[in-house]
This record gives C-alpha cells, structure tokens and sequence, in this order.
C-alpha cells in the first residue's frame, strides 16, 4: 500500500513520468502503469469516490500460479475412478474388507507403469471426497420472540463420577427463546418420567409456564404416523394440566431450535468441564442448578448486557402456574413370599402382612410409593437402576422376625441398615435380638426414626452408663424432647422443698463417687 500511494502522489501532485516514477520507487514499469491506468479509470468512472477508493484498495496478486499437470493426467484419474467404482461394486456385494485402499491404488498404478507419487494420489481422492461433501453456504433469517412465548426443549449426554463410579446421565436443558434464559435437571434415563419431571421442575423453577414448548423429533414427544406427527400420552397429559401449545421441528432441522441447541453444549461445558466428581446425585444436580443461575444473571456483554431484564419480561409473561404436575407410572405388583415387589428388575421390601396380596406402585424416576388396596401407603424406597437388585427395610419384616429371632442376625434387611444401628445391635444386642426387636417395634409404633434413636443412645454415653438397653433407650426418648418440669408458689410447700434438696444432696454425691471412680464409655459409638 505505501508503494501504491507514493507511485498515485508522484502521478497526481507532482506530475512525473512512468519511467521516472518505476526508477523512484524502484518498481517494474509494467506495475507502475497499472496503477496508473486503474487510478485514471475508477476515477473517471466514480469521480471522487473512486479516487478514494482506489486509495484504500490494496493490491491484488494471484496466489499461485497456474501449471499444467505433468504426472496426474486423465490416464491416471481414470484408472483411480475405475477402482473407486469397483469399490463401491463391492461394498454393495458386502465385500467391505477386499476393497482397494489409497496404498493399494497408488500400488496398482506403479505397477501399471504410471510414474506418480503416493501423496498426489491421496490429494486426487481429497479433491473428490470435498466435491462430493461440498455444499452451498446458506443464509438464516434472525428471529424475534415475544416475551414468554416460546421454550425449547432437549436432551444432553453427561458423564460424571458419583461416588467414585462413572455414571452416564441424560440432561434435560431448557432454553427461553426471548432471554436465552437456561435450566437443566439431570436424570439416569432418557424416559418418559424424566420428561414429565424435567417439565415440572422446570415449570416450579421459574413459577410459570410459556405459551410455547418446541421439541424436535424425541420419542417421548411426538409419535410419527404416514398421516402425521402426534404427541405422546405424556405431552398430552402436560398440556391439558398446564395449558400450554406445542410445536415440533422438521426432520434434520436442528436450527428450528438453535437456542437450546447451542445451550446443551454452552451449560454442559459450564457445569462438567473442571468439575465431575460429585458424592451423590443431589450435589450433581446442586452444582448444575447453581451454574444455570449464575448463567442466567451474566451481564457486560453485547448479547448477555440486558439478559437480567429479559428474563424478567419472560417470566412475567407467561402463563398461570396451576401447582406442580404429578410424574409417575401406576403399576399393579404382586407381594411375593420374602414379602417383596418387583419393579424394572428390581426387588423392594413391603410389610410382611401384604405377603401374596397386589399393591398399587407409583413410580418415579428417582423414587416409588407403595399402596394397598385401601390406598394407603405403605411403603417408600429409593429407586434403584442396578439390575437384579434387592432393597430392604428391616421394618416390614419386624412381626415375622419377632417370630423368628434368629433369622435376625444373618438377615440381608439387618445389613442394610445404617451403620450406626448396625453397630449399636453388634455392640448392645448381638447375643438378644428380641430385645432389638421390641426397640425397633417401639420406634414405629411412636414415629421416632433411627437418628432419634443415636441421639437418645448418645444421651445415654454422656451420663456414663457402661451397657445398655431398650428401656433406657425408651427412656431416653420419652425424655428427649421434654422440657424442664414447672410448679405453681402453691406447690411449693416446706416438704416440697426438703424433698428437692435432698434429690440435689444426692445427685451431687452420686456426680462425686462416678467422678472418682473414673467411670468411662464402654463400647463406645461414636453418633
């Protein structure tokens, strides 16, 4: 550009010839007229716009120069697109594995008498791969989206360490089409359970519902039909409770929903890029739930500078939020003789007195409910993704135990209990599991659970006691929550008083001799 400008000013301002120019600026004269000629033309042409014009265009120069080929001549290219043909002869005969590779044309080419090289045989075949996958750059037309009209929807892939086990999850992300405003709920499945209750997280999260949810072609969305799409059960049991449309997007169309397309990869690289391992599913989805609100209040950039106000518009936008929409599958089971259900193969525990009698289960993607006949419910576990695997709850089987007390000890319901409770029965109870038994009994009857139970057990340690018992554990309970004893003035009376400071004289000699005595916890549990 500076030689074009200095040839231009000694040509305009001060009027020098071509060849005394070239010699100045020590250039070919041949170039030195070219600038001329075109800075007369555009000139002429455009007058001052295309003086300034032609200042600020830099020079053109071919990048590379045109050569005939000398050793890929049409012989040899029609020999290469003879073996690549009968190559796909042979892929269509399911021949794969006795098809020609790149060393094996280039092989058949030398020995054919063709003088060519290795490399300009893999560059032919490059130039025919691209004109084959080469297609014409298209334009997409920017949208607007009124405030809480629109949401789209899809699945993202995720795999974390939990627990120190590597677990594949599906992510369900969220995507507002007027804010860019994000969500995502992590689920162990792909299903129709985890697509009602990414929907009601959702819809609870932001305490309102958009006009619009846009899928694409997911199973648990749409059935495909020859006459048309439709939505599944579950949309539609979505859609009547909540009120809001649906739209799905054409086959192979991933633009038709941009946002959430680009929100899978933008919040799954946020939240799982420098963090994986995670000690339950909880503080996974915790993490993922704290990054999308730190995405979603971003401001300082052009596209993300107005964001928090955005998501305002979209919130207040939307539809009445009607209450959270029940997610879950009823199914009828059958209580077996170990008093068990089966659900997606695995066993669950249900109380021994609904042995070959049929529950009703309500499944859920994390979780299931258990009722009899009366509707009531009577069991609830966690639900569990392991094949072939067995979940019990000592309390179903406390009337058959009692029965039975030394089926107690090496029971798979003793084993899967806390470890703390396993420890106590190992320390306190081992050689009398009636006695263990007739606690646990109690603790149902009385609606206490087994961290009352620790709690009244460490009570016990801290006054000093060496063994103990299920009547001072009842004991314990009884008077854990109980506050301090009031009496009225009238109460109050001389003997009153004697007898309080004589239980003070004691108490305080039995608090001397424990002291001096250097009692200490025996068979200690640490709660």
């Amino acid at each position: 550009m500076d030689k074009k400008e200095q040839i231009l000013h000694y040509y305009r301002v001060d009027g020098l010839s071509l060849r005394e120019i070239s010699r100045r600026v020590g250039l070919n004269r041949k170039t030195v007229t070219r600038y001329v000629r075109e800075f007369e033309k555009m000139s002429l042409q455009d007058g001052e716009d295309g003086i300034e014009r032609c200042l600020q265009q830099k020079p053109a120069y071919s990048s590379c120069r045109k050569s005939e080929r000398t050793r890929l001549t049409d012989a040899v290219c029609a020999e290469i697109d003879y073996w690549l043909e009968e190559n796909a002869r042979r892929r269509l005969k399911r021949l794969h594995k006795q098809c020609l590779k790149r060393q094996d044309i280039h092989r058949v080419l030398i020995e054919k008498g063709y003088d060519i090289s290795y490399s300009s045989v893999c560059k032919y075949l490059q130039r025919r791969n691209e004109a084959k996958t080469r297609k014409p750059k298209e334009a997409f037309i920017k949208q607007y989206y009124e405030p809480g009209q629109e949401c789209e929807f899809d699945w993202g892939e995720v795999k974390l360490y939990i627990d120190g086990k590597l677990t594949t999850f599906t992510m369900a992300v969220f995507a507002l089409c007027h804010s860019e405003g994000r969500w995502a709920y992590l689920f162990r499945h792909q299903d129709n359970l985890a697509f009602m209750e990414s929907h009601r997280n959702f819809f609870h999260d932001v305490h309102g519902v958009p006009h619009t949810m846009v899928y694409d072609n997911m199973k648990v969305a749409v059935i495909l039909k020859p006459d048309g799409k439709q939505p599944t059960d579950s949309l539609t049991r979505m859609c009547t409770f909540y009120g809001f449309n649906f739209r799905f997007c054409n086959a192979r169309a991933g633009w038709e929903k941009g946002h959430v397309e680009r929100s899978v990869d933008y919040v799954r690289g946020r939240a799982f890029t420098t963090r994986i391992n995670f000690d339950s599913v909880e503080a996974a989805q915790q993490w993922l739930s704290r990054i999308c609100e730190g995405i979603n209040r971003e401001t300082g950039s052009i596209a993300t500078g107005k964001k928090p106000e955005a998501l305002r518009r979209d919130i207040d936008a939307m539809l009445h939020f009607p209450g959270d929409f029940g997610c879950f599958d009823m199914m009828a089971c059958s209580v077996d003789k170990q008093s068990t259900i089966c659900v997606k193969g695995c066993h669950y525990s249900v109380p021994d007195s609904l042995v070959g009698q049929t529950v009703t289960v309500q499944l859920y993607s994390e979780k299931l409910h258990i009722y009899d006949t009366d509707h009531k419910k009577v069991a609830g576990h966690e639900r569990s993704y392991d094949k072939g695997s067995w979940h019990f709850d000592i309390n179903h089987y406390l009337d058959t135990l009692i029965r039975k007390p030394r089926a107690l000890k090496g029971s798979v319901a003793l084993k899967q209990m806390p470890q703390k409770m396993q420890e106590l029965f190992r320390v306190h109870y081992a050689d009398n599991g009636k006695d263990f038994l007739a606690l646990l009994k109690y603790c149902q009857q009385k609606g206490h659970d087994y961290d009352d139970v620790l709690k009244a057990v460490k009570i016990i340690r801290m006054r000093g006691a060496r063994h103990i018992n299920t009547d001072q554990i009842k004991v314990a309970l009884e008077t854990m929550n109980a506050g301090p004893l009031t009496f009225s003035e009238a109460q109050r009376t001389e003997a009153f008083l004697e007898i309080e400071m004589g239980s003070e004289d004691v108490l305080s000699q039995l608090d001397a001799v424990m002291c001096g005595n250097g009692i200490y916890n025996v068979g200690r549990i640490d709660v």
